[in-house]
């Protein structure tokens, strides 16, 4: 094989994996569960916020955490409290305080997150073939020896 099919075979693999970073991105989604109650607020809590300061959605949000379930969201625009970013969320309710945490977490089983596994993946094998063609042409793979 030519030096310029083994540049084009380590270019795709290249390719491959930056292409699995941008498509990754959309495999990002964010969780939201409730901590249960607490009697004093750590000190990581981002927000303190009372109940009744929440909009009507973010209190159905948190009232959905707090009995336990457990909530997706794709956009942190819909995480709830102020700051709509990830952290633990302290509510004060009924003279009780919950905690609830906001995470952003990789969701594989979204036709992102396996996409970019399988690119990921693809750009490893075409990449470090190209450099066991080039550098170590003498030495077989597993799958081409007899």
């Amino acid at each position: 094989m030519s030096d310029s099919l083994h540049f084009g075979l380590f270019f795709v693999g290249i390719f491959l994996l930056t292409g699995a970073l941008v498509v990754g991105v959309g495999a990002f989604e964010y969780e939201v569960a409730s901590l249960g109650t607490t009697d004093a607020i750590p000190e990581d809590t981002e927000s303190l916020v009372s109940y009744g300061d929440l909009s009507e959605r973010d209190r159905g949000t948190v009232d959905r955490a707090i009995a336990g379930e457990r909530l997706v969201f794709r956009d942190p625009t819909d995480l709830p409290g102020p700051k709509k970013t990830k952290g633990k969320l302290a509510v004060q309710r009924d003279g009780e305080t919950y905690l609830v945490t906001r995470r952003i977490f990789f969701n594989w089983r979204t036709d992102f997150g396996l996409a970019a596994i399988g690119m990921t993946l693809g750009g490893i094998v075409a990449t470090s073939e190209a450099i066991r063609r080039h550098h170590f042409p003498h030495r077989s793979v597993v799958w081409t020896a007899r």
